[in-house]
């Protein structure tokens, strides 16, 4: 999408602080009922991973009911602008927040963020992606040509993907064991609990609840190594059936501001400018940290953020820290960002390497 540097420099900062969540595996919450746990044929951990990998799901219509809690350290978000992306970021992180999913096939789905009469939405109906914010009035519209794969971050996911990327990600460096059965949305789950073998990860336990019939992640809770409810997602209703094709049409209402947005990956030698380079990851699974380099000077407000922040140095430079239970985050002082879900000393010596 055509912004400013210091527009884009913020979008980066988000799109880590949304990755490394997301390698945290903040897709659901578990959910348990008054009711007996449901009596279900015994899987053994490798048995039930399996058929989270293979999970296929032609159709789907959901919501989720989103919790985060990380102690993030009090910042001066009303200086910020309207729209600005680390104020959307720090909101995000923070408070109760209701997400609608629709799947339909691998060309039609959308992920709208829905709080009280405003909604924030991602949609992809055949070769066309629209983003859309109803508050802002703003859209970004791309044409998806005829064999491209659009790049993960770029287009709605279901939760079997979501899942099975964290899964990926984390590889060897965790234990994994079930934990009982339960309901979620009022149907059966079995509960997978992820462990992390690293101590310097800050997650202590992801505890994940996926559907008995369909194997269909529906809630996952996060739990910070203090023990604390980070964050938790849980679906509140779930429906496997072929939404309205209405769902995914969309176009921008009269007077909206409209823009088309660049291509999510470019093949390399290639460039776009203003736009960052691809973060590199040092070290692996739960411990791995983000770093990328973020182009221009930040602006009046985001420098605001920044000045707020608890100033940190080494051998790496100098720079402002982000520390919550779940999250590390280093802006330095000459435009790197790193940012990881472990303890701080992990994201300095990552940077020392960068």
């Amino acid at each position: 999408m055509s912004t400013t540097r210091a527009a884009s420099g913020r979008r980066t900062l988000w799109m880590l602080l949304a990755g490394v969540l997301a390698v945290a595996g903040i897709t659901g919450f578990l959910a348990r009922g008054a009711v007996a746990d449901p009596v279900l044929p015994p899987l053994t951990p490798s048995e039930l991973l399996t058929k989270v990998a293979t999970a296929k799901v032609d159709a789907l219509s959901a919501t989720f009911e989103q919790r985060s809690d990380l102690g993030l350290p009090a910042l001066p978000t009303g200086s910020l602008p309207d729209g600005d992306a680390v104020q959307s970021a720090l909101a995000m992180l923070t408070g109760d927040h209701t997400a609608r999913v629709w799947l339909d096939g691998p060309d039609r789905a959308k992920v709208a963020l829905v709080d009280g009469a405003t909604e924030t939405a991602v949609i992809r109906n055949g070769d066309q992606l629209w983003t859309w914010s109803s508050e802002k009035q703003r859209a970004g519209h791309a044409t998806i040509s005829p064999g491209e794969k659009p790049a993960p971050s770029a287009t709605p996911v279901s939760p079997s993907e979501a899942v099975q990327r964290f899964l990926d990600a984390i590889g060897p460096s965790t234990d994994i064991a079930t934990s009982g059965t339960g309901y979620v949305a009022g149907r059966a789950v079995y509960q997978l609990v992820l462990s992390p073998t690293d101590d310097a990860s800050l997650v202590g336990q992801v505890r994940l609840s996926v559907d008995a019939e369909t194997f269909v992640p529906l809630g996952l809770r996060v739990i910070a190594d203090d023990g604390s409810d980070a964050v938790s997602v849980a679906a509140t209703s779930v429906e496997y059936t072929r939404p309205d094709a209405s769902i995914f049409a969309f176009t921008p209402p009269p007077g909206a501001e409209v823009t088309e947005l660049t291509a999510p990956e470019r093949p390399a030698g290639t460039p776009t400018a203003g736009q960052e380079k691809k973060p590199t990851v040092v070290g692996s699974g739960w411990t791995a940290v983000a770093v990328t380099t973020v182009a221009g000077a930040p602006d009046k407000a985001t420098s605001t953020v920044l000045e707020s922040l608890p100033e940190v140095s080494g051998s790496w430079g100098r720079g402002r820290l982000v520390s919550t239970t779940l999250l590390t985050v280093v802006i330095t002082d000459d435009g790197r960002v790193a940012a990881g879900a472990v303890t701080p000393d992990r994201v300095y010596a990552a940077l020392a390497k960068r």
